[in-house]
């Protein structure tokens, strides 16, 4: 090994350092700032006056309308999916049907 690679080496052994060491920094900063002051919700009173104020049971069955109604939508759209599928194969048969007599 040459003084030149040995240098070139170090020099990439240096810069690998540096950016751990600025990921570290950036990465202890980011869990600092975010347990001071969570993202995931706010502290404003206003928001989430009402649901704060429901009884669990009423938060609950809010919950799980709240999820009947996002699957039913799922359903839903699994099932228009599925007749367009369907449309499209019988138009393709269609065509296909013209024109191959």
């Amino acid at each position: 090994m040459s003084a030149a690679q040995g240098s070139e080496a170090l020099v990439s052994l240096l810069e690998l350092f540096a950016v751990l060491a600025v990921s570290a920094v950036g990465t202890w900063w980011v869990i600092r700032r975010e347990h001071r002051d969570p993202s995931s919700f706010t502290r404003r009173p206003d928001v989430l006056a009402e649901w704060r104020a429901m009884s669990a049971a009423e938060q609950e069955a809010a919950d799980t309308a709240s999820l009947d109604l996002a699957e039913q939508a799922e359903l839903d759209a699994e099932y228009d999916a599925q007749e367009a599928a369907q449309l499209a194969v019988e138009r393709a048969v269609q065509i296909n049907s013209l024109t191959h007599p």
